[in-house]
């Protein structure tokens, strides 16, 4: 029978979770299968709010309690070292807000199924932000591009076997972005087009300042594609432009393969290890 492992981050989002949980355990009423959820929750200023007892279909559900906010990128990562050993399974990472579309479940986890070398991601075909956060994610996709040659429009939904946990936590760099991070480590990867829906209650955490982040640490995970890049760059532009530019050029490019490389060595060296989970609670 196969088994299915739900991971999701959460912070102050116990009623989108619950009802996720039920549209999950609603969706595999008639599949055979063994569903585990693993919720992380990131150190929540509310109090754990699963009023949930009893889902037929969903065999455990856990929640690990960390001890201080890392961000929903680490909290994943706290989650699949916890299944690290989880080899014989299907992982889902779904956000527990309702913007990851529970009825694409199946789909994911039977092309995950199908390509079990392979991460399937969902690819963002429809966002639901309002314009200046839209505009901002397209400008994010086309520098990561130009930076990286990746277009990662894509975010922490997906399912993949369980053979690919070693893979994936090789290294850490999905501390850093999980997306970019996986990207990195598992080549050859399944996209598949999803619409992001609306969250089930409450506003969208995503500002400016959230996605400035986030998309430099996107690109940090590739800082050395940044640097070959940007090296070729900007010795076409000193080769075109006037002597006198050349400081200015050289001056950019320092700065820009300094952060990425500071951001990447400083993340990657931080010892984030299952200590960090204060407790677990077993609900179902």
């Amino acid at each position: 029978m196969k088994k299915i492992i739900f991971i999701l981050p959460l912070y102050n989002d116990w009623k989108s979770a619950n009802k996720i949980l039920k549209k999950i355990n609603e969706i595999f009423s008639k599949q055979k299968a063994i569903l585990k959820i693993i919720i992380v929750n990131d150190c929540s200023t509310e109090g754990i709010g699963t009023k949930i007892k009893k889902l037929s279909n969903i065999k455990t559900i856990k929640v690990l309690n960390l001890n201080k906010n890392l961000g929903s990128q680490k909290a994943i990562y706290i989650g699949l070292k916890k299944i690290e050993h989880e080899t014989n399974s299907v992982v889902v990472i779904m956000d527990a807000d309702g913007e990851d579309d529970p009825s694409k479940l199946k789909k994911l986890i039977n092309k995950a199924t199908q390509n079990t070398n392979r991460i399937v991601f969902a690819k963002r075909v429809k966002r639901t932000e309002n314009f200046i956060l839209k505009f901002l994610n397209n400008i994010r996709l086309v520098l990561t591009f130009l930076l990286t040659g990746k277009y990662l429009n894509i975010g922490n939904f997906c399912a993949f076997s369980g053979n690919n946990l070693k893979k994936l936590l090789s290294n850490n760099n999905l501390i850093i972005a999980f997306s970019s991070g996986a990207v990195k480590n598992i080549k050859n990867n399944y996209y598949f087009g999803i619409e992001k829906k609306k969250r089930y209650f409450g506003s969208s955490k995503v500002n400016f300042y959230f996605l400035l982040i986030h998309s430099l640490n996107i690109i940090t995970v590739f800082y050395k594609e940044v640097f070959f890049r940007t090296s070729i760059i900007f010795l076409i532009i000193l080769i075109v432009y006037e002597t006198n530019y050349s400081l200015i050029f050289l001056l950019f490019y320092f700065l820009i393969n300094s952060y990425f490389a500071f951001n990447y060595f400083l993340n990657i060296k931080k010892d984030l290890n299952l200590n960090v989970i204060k407790t677990i609670k077993k609900i179902n």
